[in-house]
């Protein structure tokens, strides 16, 4: 009796020791919460942005027939900037450079573009309207009966503008272009009727 009894008064001073250990023992600290990320940039903070239509750079490359020796380079860029919630204004730069043999064509148009952006500001669906100046020239000579022309130049446009985090986006649309044409068709494709176009765009 006495063995059990003297048994059972150690277990109890171990297991007191145990538990005394366990309650000195400091509690592990929570994890600290990790930072927040920062935000992505929004389109609400981009006010103005440079862009080169790559459509029209690759329409160039892919004309360009080294066997017909004729060659076509095409620059097609445009500023933009927003004036208001939802309005933007800005000016579109076409440059056309060809070559067929011994002919020589080079096509230039500066427009002013005014949009419309119904969902956001610079961001998503837009409507948009240009009205501008531009010439065709054919060995340096615009005169209709040479082949070239001077005029205004107008277009509707449709399009979508989806920005990304760094601030860089792609721009695809659809125009229908209003201006004078070339009397000499396969030299400069001056553009007329519809005409699809699709933008990379950095923001300022």
């Amino acid at each position: 009796m006495k063995k059990i009894l003297c048994t059972l008064v150690l277990a109890c001073v171990i297991m007191g020791s145990v538990f005394a250990q366990q309650q000195q023992k400091p509690a592990t600290p929570a994890p600290a919460p990790a930072p927040a990320k920062p935000a992505a940039q929004s389109e609400a903070d981009i006010k103005n942005s440079l862009a080169l239509d790559l459509f029209q750079l690759f329409k160039g490359f892919i004309a360009t027939d080294t066997d017909s020796k004729f060659s076509l380079f095409i620059i097609s860029a445009a500023y933009e900037g927003l004036v208001a919630p939802h309005f933007s204004l800005g000016v579109d730069l076409d440059l056309y450079f060809a070559k067929f043999d011994k002919t020589d064509g080079s096509y230039f148009g500066l427009a002013a573009e005014g949009r419309y952006y119904p969902a956001a500001n610079f961001d998503k669906f837009f409507l948009g309207t240009t009205l501008g100046f531009n010439v065709l020239s054919i060995d340096g000579k615009s005169k209709p009966k040479d082949g070239g022309f001077a005029g205004l130049t107008t277009s509707l446009k449709m399009g979508y503008k989806l920005v990304t985090s760094n601030k860089m986006y792609l721009e695809p649309s659809l125009a229908y272009v209003l201006s004078k044409s070339s009397m000499i068709s396969g030299i400069v494709p001056t553009p007329m009727g519809w005409n699809g176009g699709l933008r990379l765009g950095f923001a300022l």
